[in-house]
């Protein structure tokens, strides 16, 4: 599928100046804002020649290597005080669907991670209106009395923020007792778009920019690894997604403290944003112009550009690996918010993300969170 797509790219673009765009791409030059906007407009000619130009710089940067991890989510509870328009998981704590994981269920799901050989567990959950700095606590020494060696990736910057409003915390605080108690990374989820018009129509109650920015910046400062995330297809022009992706540059720029940059396909099934008007998700022409311009727009501050088969589907993921992508997540193996939105993949086993990579003649390799190449 995703050969036959770029044979029929494979030609040259008729715009001088988004060739020239991509000649210093491929220079290795920084490009600007208003170049990350011409490129994420590429149609027909353009799209081939920027889907290309990605590759080009992929290969260079990170070879024929393409990663995941074997890893499991657990979402703790689907109660959150948020009111987020682009979400499908949240409930109200009174709703009859709404849940909260016990401490041994957790302890469970860790178990059967440990069993399946993961070496990470991904931890998030809603901003649950009674939840403090103590709950978060006892989920994190649970899975410590199980491993002290599997990687805890967990609570995305709005949780922390939620913890530091709730107990009136400095977020410093907050970090560093959490980091204490065994959390290894954050994931950079609730970036949504780093533009405030963007965050007050699809999630105002939600942190700013600048808050999302000063808690990765802490993350960092305070030596724990962070994700970048984008999620995209909703409400954002293509002038936001590129000062969203050079925002990011920034602050890798500063602290270095990104392991990845994760483009984020919305679903918009079942939210309030689809229930407002009908909308599809971004389409795969979409998706090839997000991941190919995060690519050149972050090289040489991020290598790992991550494709999110729990969004665009296997083969939909398999393709963005040929327009820079390196990175296929991981096994999951239990998706929930996604699904909520219409998702319909769960969990997705090494030798089928390893048979999505080999058939593109690429070369599957294991990674840890922070891409510790593992079974190379």
């Amino acid at each position: 599928m995703s050969s036959s797509l770029l044979t029929r790219m494979d030609i040259a673009p008729a715009e001088p100046e988004f060739e020239r765009i991509l000649q210093r791409a491929l220079a290795g030059e920084e490009l600007s804002v208003a170049e990350g906007e011409r490129l994420l407009q590429a149609e027909g000619e353009e799209l081939g020649a920027l889907v290309r130009a990605a590759d080009e710089v992929r290969r260079h940067k990170v070879g024929d290597i393409v990663t995941y991890v074997v890893n499991r989510n657990i979402n703790f509870s689907n109660v959150c005080a948020g009111s987020c328009r682009f979400c499908a998981f949240r409930r109200s704590p009174g709703d009859p669907d709404a849940y909260v994981l016990t401490l041994e269920q957790i302890a469970a799901k860790v178990r059967d991670a440990l069993s399946f050989g993961a070496t990470e567990v991904c931890v998030q959950g809603g901003l649950h209106p009674e939840f403090g700095l103590e709950n978060y606590l006892d989920m994190l020494r649970t899975i410590r009395k199980i491993s002290s060696n599997i990687h805890i990736h967990a609570f995305s910057p709005a949780e922390l923020d939620h913890i530091a409003r709730q107990g009136g915390l400095p977020i410093e605080e907050v970090i560093k007792t959490l980091r204490g108690a065994g959390l290894d990374s954050v994931p950079g989820t609730a970036a949504e778009i780093l533009v405030d018009r963007v965050r007050g129509i699809i999630c105002p109650k939600k942190i700013s920019t600048s808050r999302w920015v000063e808690i990765i910046k802490t993350c960092h400062r305070l030596g724990l690894p962070t994700t970048a995330t984008m999620l995209y297809g909703h409400v954002e022009t293509p002038r936001e997604r590129a000062k969203h992706l050079a925002l990011i540059r920034e602050i890798q720029h500063e602290t270095w403290g990104f392991t990845e940059f994760v483009p984020l396909a919305f679903m918009p099934y079942n939210t309030p944003l689809w229930r407002d008007g009908e909308r599809s998700p971004p389409s795969i022409v979409e998706s090839l112009r997000v991941h190919a311009a995060a690519r050149l727009m972050l090289a040489g501050y991020i290598d790992n550009i991550q494709t999110s088969w729990v969004k665009l589907g296997a083969r939909g993921a398999q393709l963005m690996l040929c327009a820079g992508g390196n990175d296929l997540s991981g096994t999951l193996l239990e998706e929930n918010i996604t699904r909520a939105a219409g998702g319909k993949l769960q969990a997705m086993l090494p030798r089928e993300l390893e048979h999505l990579i080999r058939e593109l003649g690429r070369v599957p390799v294991q990674r840890t969170t922070t891409y510790e190449l593992l079974n190379r």
